[in-house]
């Protein structure tokens, strides 16, 4: 199966619009601020691994990071919409469980805005900033529908 899943690197027929999200493949240390339900925030160290995967049509990432929801994984998938140039992304996390469905888009600065909604049918928007070769910040963010967004997580990642 992940001999299947794999791919070598983008769709060459549309190399340079999978590079959005494709130019995060490879592995990242982050520093990960999470705000729990107790609305306490907590900080922990982890791991996010992006790669290439379905024909090069989707960019997938694993986000791990032990000290947070019990060791277990969440992933991504990120593909890319040739009818509408958008991406359609779907990120789960079936121990919590967890899920949100998002569209995404650059954000016109160099880096990339995704929002949707999460399994509790709250408003979600994702960001990538300051996206360099070697870092980027990403923070998450959740409202009520009719409420403004807020802040619940952020990540700054250093590529290893």
């Amino acid at each position: 199966m992940l001999e299947l899943l794999s791919a070598a690197g983008p769709d060459p027929d549309h190399a340079e619009a999978m590079m959005l999200y494709g130019r995060l493949v490879g592995t990242w240390d982050i520093s990960n601020r999470y705000r729990f339900g107790d609305g306490r925030w907590r900080t922990a160290a982890g791991e996010w691994r992006f790669g290439w995967a379905l024909g090069g049509r989707v960019v997938q990432d694993v986000l791990f990071c032990p000290e947070f929801h019990d060791r277990y994984p969440g992933t991504t998938l990120r593909m890319y919409d040739i009818t509408t140039r958008l991406w359609q992304i779907t990120w789960i996390s079936p121990k919590l469980p967890s899920y949100f469905s998002q569209v995404g888009r650059s954000d016109g600065a160099g880096g990339m805005i995704q929002e949707g909604t999460d399994s509790q049918g709250r408003r979600s928007r994702w960001t990538f900033t300051d996206v360099t070769p070697t870092s980027f910040h990403w923070q998450g963010f959740s409202a009520a529908p009719d409420g403004e967004f807020e802040l619940f997580q952020e990540m700054h990642a250093t590529r290893r």
